[in-house]
């Protein structure tokens, strides 16, 4: 039993990571009309960070390393919590700019999961070689996020061609998902070697008071603004950093990084299946063929193991 809990246990974690960031788009939209992006995200990541302290303390009894660490292992702390920090620093950066600067939430969705296509490519210059089946997946769950975030079959074909244009919030976005891509690549490399909540929390930690820093530097924020947009801060702190990119760590512990991005990829359906649930909005016909789209290259990725391999 515990056996076969360990084998899904990864997939596992990357599900429920995606469902947080499903409900997070809103609390981005509704902090954007009160403070900036440095501000917003400065604060629910270095708050996200201390909250990942007690459970870290509690999860190593009274101590935060489980064991007598080494040299080693502070260095892969340390310098995993830095590299994974700047690049999730960046990543929200973007991603929040572009939605300030005009990017529907659905586009955004669509454009920061791009790194599901990106990360394969980018792996291939680490020599990380994938099976065509898992090629066949990502092309499915690209098509997937199409459906769910920008098709609109009312608008007829030049419609579908229109809604591919990019424009400067759109770029933005791209941009987040291009650090996203490597923050999955960087999770990849540091995850197995230290304490994936411990990892987490250094990140934002450091992530955090880059946003800090840059708020003062750059912006100018009131505490009307921060109090205004506080339930979307709390929220992104605890849910989306806290446990969300926590799950994400101990996930890809045991995930390969593009079987990782397939499943986490999912947040668009979430961020669907949230307002069809809690805000009574009815899914579309696009919305609910790229639901299927996305599942189905997400049990598919799963079940590629189970296929025999090419004899060399």
């Amino acid at each position: 039993m515990k056996e076969k809990f360990n084998q899904i246990k990864g997939p596992l974690f990357l599900f429920l990571a995606a469902m947080v960031w499903g409900a997070s788009f809103v609390a981005q939209d509704l902090a954007s009309d009160s403070v900036g992006p440095f501000t917003f995200n400065g604060s629910r990541m270095f708050l996200g960070g201390l909250c990942l302290i007690p459970v870290v303390w509690i999860k190593n009894r009274g101590k935060l390393f489980g064991s007598v660490p080494t040299k080693e292992d502070k260095k892969n702390l340390l310098l995993g919590g830095i590299v994974c920090g700047t690049v999730v620093f960046f990543a929200a950066y973007l991603q929040q700019l572009g939605i300030q600067l005009g990017t529907s939430a659905g586009k955004s969705g669509f454009i920061t999961a791009m790194y599901v296509i990106l990360v394969p490519i980018v792996g291939i210059f680490f020599k990380k070689k994938l099976r065509p089946a898992i090629w066949l997946c990502v092309l499915c769950a690209a098509v997937g996020m199409y459906f769910l975030c920008m098709a609109d079959f009312s608008a007829g074909f030049s419609g579908l061609i229109r809604s591919l244009s990019m424009e400067i919030g759109d770029l933005a976005t791209f941009g987040c998902s291009i650090c996203f891509t490597f923050h999955i690549l960087a999770i990849d490399h540091f995850a197995p070697k230290t304490d994936g909540v411990f990892l987490s929390s250094v990140q934002f930690l450091f992530a955090g008071s880059l946003g800090i820093l840059a708020m003062l530097l750059l912006e100018a924020p009131t505490l009307g603004g921060i109090l205004a947009a506080g339930g979307a801060i709390l929220y992104a702190a605890v849910f989306s950093c806290g446990i969300g990119y926590t799950f994400q760590i101990l996930g890809q512990t045991s995930t390969p990084p593009v079987i990782a991005s397939i499943i986490m990829c999912l947040e668009s359906v979430f961020a669907v299946l949230s307002d069809t649930v809690f805000l009574k909005t009815p899914m579309s016909l696009e919305e609910v063929l790229g639901c299927c789209f996305m599942f189905v290259a997400i049990i598919s990725s799963n079940l590629v193991d189970l296929l025999p391999q090419k004899k060399k």
